[in-house]
Order: structure tokens, then sequence, then C-alpha cells
């Protein structure tokens, strides 16, 4: 098991280990003590059934996809440790609770803009920056300096594969509000520091600290979300509309109305068309800052850049016009020019005639 799991993603492999020691808590708690795996080897296959149960029970709070992701993983591990489990008895024993399926909650701007502002400016630099990058939580409080790339006015962000769920790098942008916003931080910081994440202790592994940071950041959350006035549930679940993916979820959504394989590229999400791979970070950034007005928070900046766009297109409609102006000019001088040419064949025509004519009489 252990030459298996050294081949998977680091991502996997700490995901499993995350799964052992829920189960090893699971076991304290209700059977007293950390090892119960000797005990389910030696039990019989309707206990084994029921205390696989209990335990997805007992992760109720947990979203139906973790717990049958989590179970996933555990039936790994008990099957190495001497617990085998039939397809057929698992499908026919064990009762997952189903996904509801209930129509998310869209974020407005104008609640962004009261949550935010009831945020420390540090974490309001986060979200806005979670927010523009169309970034996952997870991948966002690991990002260190060196991750960025500065000298323009939008900062490019090279996300590493080792903090991504898919384990693949992706380049994304953070607009240019956020990009003003973070500069000043990122001037206190090494190269090597991390931007956002709150706990980065090199005695911790990855994933502890990962965890810390979003817990950390989960908790500035709620807190400002609360403050807003803003603490709506669903009603199937108990579970919060707005939770740190809900901004992610408002940055895919604002530019998938506009190009949707674009939006699923900088997200890192899976299904999009493989165009902008060949796309180099200049000309993406160029499509970014198409669609950069959708991403803007301050209502104070987002119309100066609509103005601004507006001036650029009243600029370009008046080239086209000018042009078009030009265009008539030259129409107009070449058809006299064609004009002047047939009356002067004409002339020409004529005073040959005349000079022939001359000529006949000088001969008489």
């Amino acid at each position: 098991m252990t030459d298996k799991i050294e081949t998977l993603s680091h991502a996997t492999k700490e995901s499993i280990k995350i799964v052992i020691s829920n189960f090893e808590n699971f076991s304290m708690e209700k059977y007293g003590k950390v090892a119960i795996i000797p005990d389910l080897k030696e039990a019989k296959e309707e206990q084994v059934f029921d205390v696989l149960q209990a335990w997805i029970n007992w992760n109720k709070l947990k979203s139906p996809t973790t717990v049958k992701l989590y179970f996933s993983h555990l039936r790994k591990y008990l099957h190495y440790m001497g617990v085998k489990l039939n397809d057929q008895d698992v499908k026919q024993e064990l009762t997952f609770k189903h996904k509801i399926d209930e129509e998310l909650y869209g974020l407005t701007v104008s609640d962004i803009q009261l949550i935010l502002a009831e945020m420390r400016y540090k974490t309001k630099v986060q979200y806005l920056c979670q927010l523009s990058g169309l970034m996952r939580i997870g991948e966002v409080i690991q990002l260190r300096k060196k991750n960025l790339v500065l000298g323009k006015k939008n900062i490019i962000v090279k996300i590493p594969p080792t903090i991504t769920k898919f384990s693949k790098g992706r380049t994304t942008f953070f607009s240019k509000e956020a990009s003003r916003m973070l500069i000043p931080l990122l001037k206190e910081m090494d190269d090597n520091d991390i931007v956002f994440g709150s706990s980065d202790n090199p005695k911790f592994t990855d994933i502890k600290n990962k965890d810390n940071s979003i817990s950390t950041t989960k908790q500035a959350l709620r807190a400002a979300v609360k403050k807003a006035d803003l603490e709506m549930t669903y009603e199937s679940t108990g579970r919060y509309m707005i939770n740190t993916h809900a901004f992610r979820a408002f940055g895919i959504t604002k530019l998938s109305r506009h190009d949707p394989n674009f939006a699923k590229k900088l997200a890192g999400q899976k299904g999009y068309l493989l165009q902008y791979d060949r796309m180099t970070d200049e000309e993406k950034l160029n499509v970014y800052e198409k669609y950069e007005s959708e991403l803007t928070i301050d209502t104070t900046a987002k119309q100066k850049a609509e103005i601004s766009q507006l001036k650029t297109d009243n600029d370009e409609l008046q080239k086209l016009r000018d042009m078009i102006q030009d265009k008539d000019k030259v129409e107009k001088m070449f058809k006299q020019i064609k004009a002047d040419e047939l009356r002067l064949k004409e002339l020409t025509s004529r005073a040959e005639a005349a000079l022939t004519a001359l000529k006949k009489a000088n001969n008489l």
C-alpha cells in the first residue's frame, strides 16, 4: 500500500492521510480506541458494514460527494489491511446521503462590496485576487511572491502544479483593481514568502499549513458575512450560501458569459478547448482585458474603465468614419480623372479630324 501511495499525486496522498485520520478519530470517539481494524478483520461481515455505516453517518455534516470520495480512499486502505469488501455488498448494505442539487446563490457586486467593507485590508485583497483570478481558495492561500509576474498593470499569476486540484500548472491574472491593492503588500515580501496564507510553518506538512490557512480565511469570511447581514443558508443542507467558492464562481460566471472556454482555462477546469494553450501570456492578457470590467468591484473604478473603453470605441469609430470619408474623396477624384480622360480622348479625336481636313484642303 505504501509503495502504491507513493506513486500517487501529492494531493491524493494527502487526501488519503486525511481519510485515515478521520476514520481513526471516529473509532476513538465511537469505540474508545484508534486501531479498530484488527477487530474488523475478526468481525462478521454484518458487523463490518454496521461500523462503516456508523462512520458514514458520523460524517453527515460533510457533503455527499466528499463522503463518497472518503469512502473510496478508506475502502482501498481497508483492503490493504485485510478487510475486503464486495462491490455488490457495498451497494446493498451501505446507504449514502444523496446529493441535493439546490439552485446555488449567485453573488452580486453589491454583496461583495458589503462583505469586503467588513474585512481587513489583506483579506479584502485576497478575495479580490481570488475573484478576478478565478482561483480556488486552496490555490490562493498557497501562492508565493515568486509565483507572481510583476511589471504590468495586471499581475500575471503562474500557479504551480503542486498546489492545483489536477496537478496541472496554469496561468491566470489579477484584475488591475486587485493588482493595485496587492502591490504595496508585495513590496514588504521576499520571493519565497507566502502571499496570503496565514500558516507557513516548516514543522507542519503542506496539507496542515493549507488546512490552517483555509480555516483562518473561512473564519474571516464568516465574520464579515455576518456583519454584512448576509448569513443566508440553503434549506436542504443548512450550508452557507456565501462561502469561499462563491467568489471564484462569480469570476467564472462573469467571464463565461463572454468566452466560456477562456474562463475554464483560467479557472483550471476540464473540458476547455486547447486553442488557448497555444497563446502567449500577452495574447491571453489581451483577451482577459477585454472583459476585465466585469470583474471590477469598485463601482467608481468600473465606471472609469467603462468610460475609458467608450472613449476608445468612439475614437475607433471616428477613424472608420474618416476612412470612409477619405474613400469617398478618392472615389470622386477617380471618377473625375476618368471623366477627364474621356474628355481628353474626345478633344484629341476632334483635333485629329480637323488636322486631316486641313491637309486635304491644302492639297487641293
